[in-house]
This record gives structure tokens, C-alpha cells and sequence, in this order.
């Protein structure tokens, strides 16, 4: 048994579908309708970032103005140096006042005599035609000025060797040396000094 079929019947062709033009319309809109919700959330965000821009840069402006309206202050407080410059001498200048507290407090290590052995040790530099005005010791007792004066230039040479071969002055070196003669000519004294660094000790005066 065999049946027959005629392919070219309408009915065995092949459909092909057309979307209405009305569906076409929606599709569109629709489409059209998101890209301008797209458009409207990005433009929202740029104007939104834009406006923070503006509002950090008024902030910096601001800013630079204050501290151009401060620098004259700060100069006049601090002066022209750095801060690294000020924080160091701020360093140095707690350091120095920890040394004399602790000396003070007789918690200084090696140091329980304070300056009586270097003033021991000057004592003994009796030498006639020389006599000291002041005495400058740090608070560790390891840096020293001596201002005084002598009858003969001659005669320091010799006094300040002694002075360093003396145990508290032995381990000092003193770099610095002054003479001058005196201005008045009834005046037969010379004035003399010599240290070995500049100082921001404690000090005391003492006349022999």
C-alpha cells in the first residue's frame, strides 16, 4: 500500500512567521525607553561626580589660601628652618635636660660626684701668673670651658698640659683656644679661654 503526498500543498510548506507591525512599535519603544533610562543614570552619576570634583577643588583652594595666610606665622615662630632641623635640636635640648635631671637626682651611672672631682682636678693646677674667672662643665662632666687669666702668655702652654694629663680632663680635647691682650695698657693681665665643643650645660662659676 503506498500513499502519495503532494508537497506543494499549502499546508506541507514551510511557515514563515512576520511580527505584526504593532509588536514591532512596543519592541521599539521599549527598546528606546531603556536606552534613555540608561542615559538618564549615567548622566545623573557624571553631573553627580562632577559636582564633587568642584566641591574638592573649592576645598583645596581653600586650603592653599589658609596655609599662604599662615606661613607668615609659621616663619615667625619656627624661622626658616625645617622641621627636621627644629625636631633634632628639640631632640638634643630634652637630651641635655634628662642628663641634668638625672644628675640633679644623682641617678647619673659613672658621675656620683658630680663636678667636685673636676673642680678637685683644677685646684690642683697651681701655677702662680694663672688664675681662672669661669667654669663651664656639662652635665656628664664631659665637656669643658675655662675662661681666666694669666700674667705671661707663656704660661697657659704648660698649665693646659697638666690639665689634660689629669684623669677627669684626661679623656677631653680641648679644640678651642682664645688669648687676647687687655685693652687697657695699666692692665697686665691676659685673658684667655679654651672649651671643647659649645655647650648648653649646666654651668657654675668658680674663682681661684
Amino acid at each position: 500500500m503506498t500513499q502519495q503526498i503532494n508537497l506543494y500543498q499549502a499546508q506541507f510548506l514551510p511557515q514563515a512567521y512576520q511580527f505584526s507591525p504593532s509588536f514591532m512599535i512596543r519592541a521599539a519603544g521599549i527598546t528606546l525607553l531603556a536606552m534613555v533610562v540608561i542615559y538618564g543614570f549615567a548622566w545623573q552619576r557624571v553631573a553627580s561626580a562632577e559636582k564633587e570634583l568642584q566641591l574638592v577643588t573649592l576645598q583645596e583652594t581653600a586650603a592653599i589660601e589658609r596655609l599662604e595666610n599662615l606661613k607668615p606665622l609659621i616663619t615667625s615662630v619656627t624661622g626658616e628652618r625645617s622641621w627636621s632641623e627644629q625636631l633634632d635640636d628639640a631632640l638634643n635640648s630634652l637630651q641635655e635636660r634628662q642628663a641634668v635631671l638625672s644628675l640633679v637626682q644623682g641617678a647619673t651611672v659613672d658621675e656620683t660626684q658630680g663636678f667636685s672631682r673636676h673642680l678637685r682636678a683644677l685646684a690642683r693646677q697651681d701655677v702662680e701668673g694663672i688664675w681662672l674667672t669661669h667654669i663651664v662643665l656639662s652635665a656628664m662632666g664631659d665637656k669643658t670651658r675655662l675662661e681666666g687669666r694669666a700674667l705671661r702668655a707663656e704660661l697657659i702652654p704648660p698649665y693646659v698640659q697638666d690639665l689634660t694629663e689629669d684623669p677627669p680632663f684626661a679623656t677631653q680635647r680641648f679644640n678651642r683656644f682664645r688669648i687676647d691682650t687687655p685693652l687697657d695698657e695699666s692692665e697686665q693681665a691676659l685673658e684667655f679661654s679654651m672649651d671643647t665643643e659649645v655647650l648648653l650645660t649646666a654651668s657654675t662659676g668658680y674663682t681661684q
